[in-house]
Parts: C-alpha cells; structure tokens; sequence
C-alpha cells in the first residue's frame, strides 16, 4: 500500500524498538509463561488449584491496571515511566516463581500462586499505556500491516523459544532433573524481559497529555453509562468478554489432559502446542491484510464461528497427529481474532486516552475469565457422576465433558453477539473471491523474509520502505 506521508525517522525508530521489545518479549512467553502449567502439574495441581492459577493471577492483574490508570490521571505520572517500570518488575518476579516452590515445598500452590499473580500485576501495570504509546506511532492506514508483521516476528521468536524450552525440558526430564529444566527455562524468560525493557525504555510518549478535566478520573465508568451500551465498542466488548468467558471453562483444562491423562512427554506437549502458535505465524499476513481492507468485523465475525469448534475436535480422538491438525485449525482462528481484536480497541474508542477503555475491557474479561474457569472447575468435579449415569454419555476423561461444556458456550455467545458488531472504519464490501485473494496473495514464508530483514537492518532505514518493496 502506497502512503505519500513523509517519513519520520523517529518514529520509524520507535517502531524498530517496539517490533524488538516484542521479539524480547515473546521469548519470556514462549520460555517462561507457555510452560507454567506444565510446571504446575510437576508440581501435583489438582484440577482447581489449576483453575485457580489460570484465573487469579490475571483478575488480580487486571485490577492492578485501574491503579495504573489512576496512577497517571491523577498524579500525571508519565506513561513510559509506568510501562518500564512495569516490564522490570515483571522480569524481576521470575525469581519468586522458581524459588518459592523449590525453597518452601510445603506451600507451594499458593506460593505459586501469588507468585504468577504478582507477575501479572506488573504486566498488565502496562497494559492501559502501551496502546496509547503506540496509537500516535502506527497510522491508522497502516496499523493492520504494522500490527500483523509486529505479530509475526513475535510469534516466529515464541515459535522457536518454545521448541528450545520444550526439548531442554525433556532432556531433563530423561536425567530425572525435570524441576532444573523448569528454572532454567525460567531463568532464561527473566532475561528475556529484561532486553525487552531496555527497548520498552526508547519509546518516545507522544500521547496527548488531555485536559484538566480528564485527570482524577477512573477507568470502568465509560461502560455503565446509558450512552455508551448500545455503541459499537460495547457490542464488540460483550463478544469479546463472552467469548472470553466460553474459552476459560475448558482453557486450563488442556495441559492436564495432555500431560495427566494421555501421558504425553514434554516433546509431544510442545509438538502440540507450537502447532498453534506456528498456524498463528503462517496466517497472520493473510489475517492483516484483510483487516486493512476489509474491516476487522468481518474478521471477528469469521474466527467468531471457528473458535467454537476446536474443544469439540479435542473430544473426538486422542492421537498426537490429529492433535496438532487441531491446534493448527486453533492458532488459524485465534491468530485471525486476537489481531482484529487488539485492532479493534483503536478504531472504536472514541477516546484519545485509552487507558481507560482498556483497562475497562480488560478487568471485565478477567472477571469473565474467572468465572468461566471456577465453573470449569466446578463442572470438572460434578461430571464422573454424571457422566455415569444412565441418563448421559459416558466419557473415558472427565475433561471431556468440559471441553463439550465449553463447545456450547463459545457457540451460543457467536450465535448472540456476531450478528450485532459493527465497523466504524471506512473500508471496501468483501466477496469471498476477494477475502482469498488478499489473504493468500503472498506466501507467509515471502512476508517474513522482509520481516526478518526489517528486524535486522540498522535502525535509520524506514520500515515502510520494507513494507513498499515486499
């Protein structure tokens, strides 16, 4: 897409070192979060201790971002202050997660616990500034492609720090050193965090400071008011914080059946989980270029019908192979909803700040989240006598039933809430004819090539010219 603007080469900069923050980042994901439930069950979680590790830390987070707001609105402290200090303290808190489990034995679930909540009070300390730092960086003609290849990079680097994390967890598991393999892989995602901080830091805050007015006020009151339920982003909100709630009910559930019940190694465990994260890598191009010229509804609306389906495949057989088709089919509809997702929150805010959207979305999803995965929980405990009696199917795992369980929420809150989204972006009427052509025009491996390079050249060379030549 051609763009007559001038170039700025700060700005261009600042996008070189949010695309290596990212990168950075993405090795702590892919090392270090990817494997927290694996590390859980090494350490005999049971069903609920699961839930509560996947649901407490991030509604503890998500709260920690109404703080975040006040923070700035009322004492004006500087957004990249706050994202620095977040990133920090969120490589720091490695630390307690591989130290408390292995020094105090006898707590260790809710040791771990508060350890991954205070990891996520730190990252989600950044998650209402971030996208007002990035807003005035990315033309809104261009936040699609820029988002997208920001995505890929970071799902190509996750990519491979989860192969390397799952094969060094392995090779300890073989030396009966499985707890080792764990702190090292750990250890390496507190590293990671720290580079990414160190490019978290050269980001110029170009955000507008707001009036007088606008400071003091708190987040999650934009949502209640009479005016704001029937806009555009309140409908999108309930979609998202629907499906949300639908996806948490099996969501923690995954890892304990993989690695409880079907007894995979560590190797089958990443083998499937980087299935999706590879689909995600390979479409994510395809999913941009659509949002650009398309609109991110029609994206939200097709994922929308998609992401139901994949708890409901997850039922009809346990083999490895079949497995990772699954979790391919999931990273193809989850990456196609969480980049027009993540697109959607700039082009149906209405405000300039938006901390406070965000954080209002996100506290709401986490509220979703935990409730969906202590119902999941709850579901999981009720299910064997249910599930052997004589008025119901039998399922060799419980976890099953939940899986069903969730199949049917994700599919009715599609059913509800798909229909009413709309697009407030100008962009063309979309054929199907014109959907596959723009998502297959270039060939994932092609686009990132000139990712890669982008990624590698010297700072002062414009990454739009990248984007022309490719």
């Amino acid at each position: 897409m051609s763009d007559t603007a001038p170039i700025d080469p700060d700005r261009e900069r600042a996008l070189q070192h949010s695309i290596r923050d990212g990168a950075a980042y993405a090795v702590m994901t892919g090392a270090g979060e990817s494997y927290l439930s694996a590390y859980a069950i090494h350490l005999r979680f049971a069903e609920p201790q699961m839930a509560m590790l996947a649901s407490i830390p991030p509604l503890v987070g998500a709260f920690a971002q109404v703080f975040s707001t006040w923070l700035h609105r009322r004492f004006r402290v500087g957004r990249a202050r706050i994202v620095v200090f977040g990133a920090l303290g969120q490589a720091l808190t490695w630390l307690p997660v591989m130290l408390v489990p292995l020094l105090w034995p006898q707590v260790s679930v809710p040791g771990l616990i508060a350890a991954v909540a205070i990891y996520h009070v730190f990252g989600n300390v950044i998650a209402p500034h971030w996208p007002s730092l990035m807003r005035p960086l990315v033309p809104e003609k261009e936040r699609g492609r820029y988002f997208s290849r920001r995505t890929r990079i970071t799902t190509l680097v996750s990519f491979a720090a989860l192969l390397l994390a799952g094969g060094l967890l392995e090779w300890a598991r073989e030396g009966n050193a499985a707890l080792l393999g764990f702190l090292l892989i750990f250890a390496i995602a507190a590293w990671a965090r720290l580079v990414s901080t160190h490019y978290l830091g050269k980001l110029p805050d170009r955000s507008p400071r707001g009036d007088a007015n606008t400071h003091g006020n708190l987040p999650l009151v934009p949502l209640w008011r009479n005016a704001q339920r029937g806009t555009p982003f309140a409908r999108f909100l309930y979609y998202y914080v629907g499906m949300s709630f639908a996806t948490a009910l099996s969501a923690p559930f995954f890892a304990v059946h993989m690695l409880r019940d079907l007894g995979f190694t560590y190797l089958e465990f990443m083998a499937v989980t980087a299935a999706s994260v590879l689909a995600q890598f390979l479409t994510l191009n395809g999913w941009g270029r659509v949002s650009d010229a398309f609109g991110n509804r029609l994206i939200l609306r097709i994922t929308g019908w998609m992401i139901p389906f994949v708890p409901l495949l997850w039922v009809l057989s346990d083999n490895v192979y079949y497995l990772l088709l699954v979790q391919a089919f999931s990273g193809l509809a989850w990456g196609g909803f969480s980049l027009s997702a993540g697109s959607s929150f700039y082009d149906l805010s209405t405000d300039s700040d938006m901390s406070a959207p965000v954080t209002t979305a996100n506290v709401i999803n986490a509220l979703a989240a935990f409730v969906g995965a202590h119902l999941g929980a709850a579901a999981i405990l009720w299910m064997p006598d249910w599930a052997h009696s004589d008025l119901a199917l039998s399922f060799e795992y419980p976890l099953l039933g939940v899986f069903l369980l969730s199949f049917a929420a994700r599919l009715l809150v599609a059913l509800l809430f798909a229909p009413v989204l709309r697009e407030v972006r100008k962009v063309r009427r979309a054929s199907t004819r014109r959907i596959v052509f723009r998502f297959t025009r270039f060939s994932a491996l092609t686009g990132v090539s000139f990712d890669i390079a982008a990624f590698l050249r010297p700072e002062g060379r414009s990454a739009r010219q990248t984007e022309t030549n490719g």
